[in-house]
């Protein structure tokens, strides 16, 4: 019997063990940045991303390894002697990289570069040739010289020291990619980038420059100086005045251009709708202050239209202030009354006055009172 139950626990306790013993594994865990694609450049910004590295290298280790000279004469010639170092060299390159985004490129480029590093290291450092023109275009030939560009780095078509007449750039330009041809700055067009684009107009030109400007901003299909005046033609909203050239038209003019709960706002070639204070039923602006009509629930009060209940829950608050006042002024009348017969009457004669005039006050603004005093002759009560 008892191997029978053995044999029938068995695989259960397997099916509850191995389940528990499964989900106390952690699982795997991922750095998120892998799923993000990876910025990507050219191989010549790629090797510049590099030679910048190399250079704040050398500018990091420009102080050297070489303290401990017994005297002056000692310490130059150890500086000297660090100065094209294997040691410094391994420094360098221990630091290379780490502190740009394009790292993996960076890295990249150094491998491909290694042989050439070395040779430029053993060459005079008195003597070196430029850095990045000796990797980057002599020897790896990724990059081309300032305003050459392609395979060959031939020059960028037009003026040498000026391509696209300083209105663009050559593509390619500088690298062993690109055509050549003109990437024109904004206002410029033509194979040079030598003419002004539509709506723009030429303000300036010498021997050496021209200058494209914007036209109005009320100009379409271009203008001939800067002004409204200067107009080909009108742009939508927009319209043309033979003294004045091309005016703003007030679209809101139009009472009808917005809906019953919009206000219309008025800008420079356009116009926008936009919506009432909810305490208007339509408006002419924005605000309590604006309202043709107040809506459902608010009450005109000045120039404001102010939530009924609001309005009424503020009366209600100042008029139990004002009792409460009352009582107060009464209750210290009375404390001073028995130790002070004639100042006791003096002051309870001005809270009489106070009262009284407050309650007149708050009778002609509209609000509610302790009585209504319009049944009552104050001058004859004050005269007894």
């Amino acid at each position: 019997m008892v191997s029978e139950k053995s044999n029938v626990l068995n695989p259960l306790l397997v099916l509850i063990l191995v389940p528990a013993v499964f989900c106390t594994v952690q699982p795997p865990t991922f750095n998120p940045e892998m799923l993000t694609p990876m910025r990507t450049i050219g191989d010549c910004q790629a090797c510049r991303v590099f030679i910048e590295s190399f250079k704040e290298g050398l500018e990091r280790t420009s102080r050297g390894k070489y303290e401990g000279g017994d005297a002056a004469w000692e310490e130059e010639k150890l500086k000297k002697s660090y100065k094209r170092s294997e040691i410094r060299l391994v420094d360098i390159q221990e630091g290379l990289c780490k502190t740009s985004k394009f790292s993996f490129q960076c890295h990249s480029m150094a491998e491909k570069a290694e042989e050439f590093i070395e040779e430029w290291w053993a060459q005079d450092p008195d003597e070196s040739t430029d850095l990045y023109a000796y990797i980057c275009i002599d020897n790896l030939k990724v990059c081309c010289p300032e305003h050459h560009y392609g395979k060959e780095c031939t020059p960028c078509p037009g003026d040498h020291s000026k391509p696209c007449n300083g209105n663009g750039k050559c593509r390619g330009d500088g690298t062993r990619k690109g055509n050549g041809t003109c990437s024109c700055d904004a206002g410029y067009e033509g194979q040079f980038c030598d003419k002004c684009a539509v709506e723009y107009y030429l303000s300036y030109k010498d021997e050496n420059k021209m200058l494209c400007s914007p036209c109005h901003v009320s100009c379409l299909g271009g203008c001939r100086q800067g002004t409204q005046k200067d107009c080909v033609a009108c742009k939508t909203g927009f319209s043309f005045d033979t003294d004045e050239g091309c005016l703003d038209i007030n679209e809101c003019d139009d009472v009808d251009r917005c809906t019953r709960d919009q206000f219309c706002l008025n800008s420079i070639g356009s116009f926008k709708c936009a919506d009432c204070d909810r305490a208007c039923s339509g408006c002419y602006g924005d605000g309590p202050d604006s309202c043709r009509k107040c809506a459902k629930g608010y009450s005109k009060k000045g120039e404001f239209c102010i939530e009924d209940r609001e309005d009424e829950d503020q009366s209600e608050k100042l008029t139990t202030t004002r009792y409460l006042t009352y009582i107060g002024l009464i209750i210290a009348t009375g404390i001073l009354l028995p130790k002070s017969t004639p100042l006791g009457s003096i002051v309870g004669a001005m809270v009489l006055i106070y009262i009284v005039g407050a309650e007149y006050y708050c009778m002609i603004n509209g609000h509610t009172g302790l009585v209504n005093l319009k049944d009552f002759n104050l001058i004859q009560i004050f005269h007894t």
